[in-house]
């Protein structure tokens, strides 16, 4: 209703349609004279009409920013046959506003930049711009550009990053952008709720979904972080990037928790036996063949391995062990 005030950012559902009819409309070509001042009028009828069409052109401005250049994105939408459901995809978009539009376009009508590995496997990839990605075990990511900047998303899995321009990587918790222009080095890796950072080179910033908060990440420093919240940053641990080299070092870590990574280079199920949860695991183990890694483990610990089948391994007291 003309001259009405809303809670802060909440839009009547029959605007937002509105706006998205404007918005393809707008995106299928040039508007008429006419046209343009019924438009400007619309805009102008309500704070709500203002803040649904800021919305509106901010999310143009988003399907822009996609590779591989143009409104590449939108123009798929605007083909199709429904016009009215087009509509109500928009719609919803607009409701989600900016923190729901990065979902959106990991959806199927993101423009395909997607990078994966399986179980077991790594690679290295080099942008465009000579930016250096690595790639760890069973990791998926999107890469594309926004406003300007390379930016990779990071659906799952974990990867390092070494800069050769402006960079930002987004993950659930939030966006990560390397402040230095060329050469920063870092590690991002995304555990559930939470996600790690690890940086070894420059200055990477950690700004949160949530709350917007921030936190400048140095060098030699680590720390993990939800949508809401940054830990305290600490020492980086030396050994975090062994796996680029296809290496696992562990320095006096519990066995249970060394097993849980090395879990993560082999399909099916690797099992701990919780009376071994007392022991501690040290040394440089192979991830490209986990299974000569537990034979070395049952070499140096009093362990054994069970192999029930291919993909069920289980890890337990040796005999003679079991008997005391």
């Amino acid at each position: 209703m003309p001259g009405s005030h809303r809670v802060k950012d909440a839009i009547a559902p029959e605007i937002l349609t509105e706006a998205a009819t404007w918005l393809m409309e707008l995106h299928d070509g040039p508007l008429s004279p006419e046209r343009r001042a019924q438009l400007a009028q619309w805009r102008q009828r309500s704070d709500e009409h203002a803040l649904a069409w800021q919305r509106a052109t901010a999310l143009l401005g988003k399907f822009q920013a996609l590779p591989p250049g143009g409104a590449a994105a939108l123009t798929k939408l605007s083909a199709r046959p429904d016009r009215r459901r087009t509509v109500k995809v928009v719609a919803a978009l607009l409701v989600a506003a900016p923190a729901g539009w990065l979902a959106w376009r990991a959806g199927p009508w993101q423009p395909a930049g997607i990078e994966r590995t399986t179980v077991g496997e790594r690679r290295q990839l080099v942008l465009a711009d000579g930016t250096r990605l690595h790639l760890n075990t069973d990791t998926e990511i999107v890469v594309a550009s926004m406003a300007g900047e390379r930016c990779v998303q990071l659906r799952r899995g974990d990867i390092l990053v070494a800069t050769a321009q402006p960079f930002l990587v987004e993950v659930a918790q939030g966006v990560l952008r390397a402040l230095d222009t060329f050469g920063t080095r870092f590690m991002v890796r995304q555990l559930g709720d939470e996600c790690r950072l690890a940086v070894q080179q420059g200055t990477v910033d950690i700004r949160l979904r949530a709350t917007a908060a921030s936190s400048a990440i140095r060098a030699g420093m680590q720390t993990g972080f939800t949508t809401r919240s940054i830990a305290a940053p600490v020492a980086l641990d030396a050994n975090a990037a062994a796996w680029q080299n296809g290496m696992l070092v562990a320095d006096r870590q519990p066995l249970p928790d060394f097993l849980r990574e090395l879990g993560r280079y082999r399909s099916g199920t690797l099992q701990c036996d919780p009376a071994l949860a007392h022991l501690a695991v040290s040394g440089a183990f192979p991830v490209d063949d986990t299974d000569f890694t537990l034979t070395l483990l049952a070499q140096t610990l009093p362990v054994r391995i069970q192999h029930l089948t291919r993909y069920w391994v289980r890890v337990l007291p040796s005999e003679v062990q079991a008997k005391k």
